[in-house]
C-alpha cells in the first residue's frame, strides 16, 4: 500500500490528453494511479486553469476530504518531489477522527435546506450524527 492510500485517499492524474495516450504514458511510466481524460477541458477549466499556449491543463495539485471539501492546493508543484509532498500535505490537512478528541468542523445542509456547522452547537448542546448508508436503502 503505498503512503497516500494509507491516508485513506485515492489519487488522479488529470491532463486533456486521450484515454489512448493515457493507456500508453501510464504503461511506460509505470504509474499506480489512475490518469483521467478531460478531453474537453471541463475539469481542467473549473480546477486548473488552461494554459492557452499549449491547450494544456495548469499543473495543479488538489487534496480534497471525503465531504467534499477542499482542503489544499499546490499551485507549484515540484515534479520531483511531488509524491512525497502530497503525503505531506494530506496528513496536516485531512481531518483525524478519533474517540476522545475534538470533533473537526463540518457544515452540512438538512432536507429543509437549512445549513448546520459542528461549531455553533459547541458547548451549547451534545451533537449526534447517526450515518447510514442510503436514503430509503437497506441499510
Amino acid at each position: 500500500m503505498s503512503e497516500i492510500e494509507a491516508t485513506d485517499s485515492v489519487l488522479f492524474g488529470v491532463s486533456v490528453d486521450s484515454v489512448e495516450s493515457h493507456k500508453q504514458f501510464r504503461a511506460a511510466q509505470k504509474f499506480g494511479f489512475s490518469l483521467l481524460a478531460d478531453t474537453e477541458f471541463e475539469v481542467s477549466t473549473q480546477y486548473s486553469g488552461i494554459i492557452e499556449n499549449f491547450k494544456a491543463s495548469k499543473r495543479t495539485t488538489f487534496i480534497i476530504d471525503k465531504s467534499g471539501y477542499i482542503r489544499a492546493i499546490d499551485r507549484e508543484v515540484n515534479t520531483k518531489t511531488h509524491g512525497e509532498d502530497v503525503v505531506v500535505q494530506l496528513k496536516e490537512v485531512l481531518p483525524k477522527v478519533e474517540a476522545g478528541q475534538t470533533a473537526p468542523d463540518f457544515i452540512a445542509v438538512d432536507g429543509s435546506g437549512k445549513t448546520h456547522q459542528l461549531s455553533e452547537f459547541r458547548g451549547k448542546k451534545n451533537v449526534v450524527l447517526a450515518f447510514y448508508p442510503r436514503d430509503f436503502g437497506t441499510g
